[in-house]
């Protein structure tokens, strides 16, 4: 390669910057009394050295050159090290580590890759300055917290892993690896609900919001679990509930789902009646019980409550299983199979019902229809897990609103489709 055929000089103009960021980082933690032997000249210097090792090497086009970088880089950051560890009496290899991050961000920049140059400094920097944030937060964390967030790892991301995603048994209606996706996301939703109530007693409605985004059938399930141990709370849980699970449920994973997936204007359009009947309720609703959303509420006694999850995870599996066995049984029954999904899980039954739509499979005008009866079905479950709160005031309110709003938007759906 020629001079010519070289990066362009602004490239080392971003490799001073990268290096100024750590550097400068790095000058501020100085003073605030942190022992540091990589100030800013030495961030800017390791920075540019890995570059000139890049052009070395694209110039001459010989491997010699990386390997002679990295034994160059090698010496340096062992000597600084040396000295680190002779003057602050500390083991600690965070200055090791971030030399040759910063040598080897340089030399990316000279070899073209500079957006991975750019993300992995900026991502040294913040975990630099938020060391004391992240030391502070894990010696908050209990034996029993950290205990369960590895238990939900293993079982999300160990355990899946070694189950075969294959239909078995009578008609081909179990899959393994389906049935714990689903125990996988309800933890995660528990887990994120116990986090959120951690960090504020005040954060239900957030946390809620945030859950219903993946499932808000579980989430109104963990409302009422805190609500069952929680005295006082009554009106947070129902309110919380009625709103913060069903608003992302029916605008997000019915509404916007739905458009995003089918890309589809007549989709959405044949959507409006039973989105605004479903919705409008429950706006009045939110304006009644505004004052009630963020109300004090203790956070639930464990972070991952496996028992409760397997619960409801086979609720919610068995559900899925009746209507995949009630479509296979008879295809023409899509309508009561799209309802008995949606009772588990709209965002799922959405996403199903698109795609049919996608194949040519189904009108813009029924995929509507069967969308506004999944949104009703999942109104219609908040009620029907009414009956497991013991709280008479969630019980009778959330089994009446929820079933009166479900059965309001599976009227209009049906008029909407059919013309009664």
């Amino acid at each position: 390669m020629s001079l010519q055929d070289l990066p362009s000089l602004m490239y080392l103009l971003l490799v001073i910057v990268l290096g100024l960021i750590v550097g400068i980082e790095n000058e501020y933690r100085k003073l605030n009394g942190a022992k540091i032997f990589f100030g800013l000249r030495t961030s800017i210097f390791i920075s540019i050295l890995g570059y000139v090792f890049s052009l070395l090497y694209l110039l001459i086009d010989n491997i010699g050159a990386i390997l002679g970088g990295v034994a160059t880089i090698i010496v340096i950051s062992t000597s600084l090290y040396i000295e680190k560890t002779k003057f602050s009496r500390s083991p600690g290899a965070t200055t090791y580590a971030s030399v040759f991050i910063m040598f080897f961000s340089g030399m990316l920049v000279g070899l073209g890759a500079y957006q991975y140059a750019i993300v992995i400094t900026i991502l040294l920097a913040a975990i630099s300055i938020y060391k004391r944030e992240f030391i502070s937060t894990i010696h908050k964390i209990t034996r029993k917290e950290l205990l369960a967030a590895i238990n939900l790892l293993l079982i999300a991301f160990v355990v899946l892993f070694f189950l075969p995603d294959t239909y078995l048994g009578p008609y081909s209606i179990f899959n393994p690896f389906e049935f714990w996706v689903i125990v996988a996301t309800v933890g995660f939703v528990f887990f994120l609900q116990y986090l959120a109530l951690k960090i504020s007693n005040r954060g239900l409605m957030f946390s809620s919001v945030i859950g219903s985004l993946i499932t808000s059938t579980a989430v109104a399930f963990d409302l009422i679990r805190i609500g069952n141990r929680t005295k006082g709370a009554s009106k947070s849980i129902f309110y919380n509930i009625m709103f913060a699970s069903n608003l992302p449920m029916i605008l997000v994973q019915g509404l916007l789902f739905a458009f995003v997936i089918t890309l589809s204007s007549y989709v959405a359009y044949y959507l409006i009646p039973v989105i605004v009947v479903s919705m409008v309720p429950l706006v009045l609703l939110m304006y009644k019980g505004r004052k009630n959303f963020e109300q004090k509420v203790k956070k639930p006694s464990s972070p991952f409550p496996i028992i409760e999850t397997m619960e409801f995870a086979v609720i919610f599996f068995a559900i899925f299983t009746i209507s995949r066995a009630v479509s296979i049984l008879d295809p023409g029954l899509l309508i009561v199979s799209t309802f008995l999904s949606g009772l588990a899980n709209v965002a799922s039954t959405v996403l199903a019902v698109s795609f049919l739509y996608l194949h040519g499979g189904i009108t813009a005008a029924y995929t509507a229809f069967l969308i506004g009866l999944s949104i009703s079905a999942g109104l219609i479950m908040k009620g029907m897990l009414g009956f497991m709160s013991k709280d008479k005031y969630v019980k009778t309110r959330l089994i009446a609103y929820s079933v009166a709003i479900g059965l309001a938007s599976l009227v209009t759906s049906v008029i909407s489709y059919y013309g009664i």
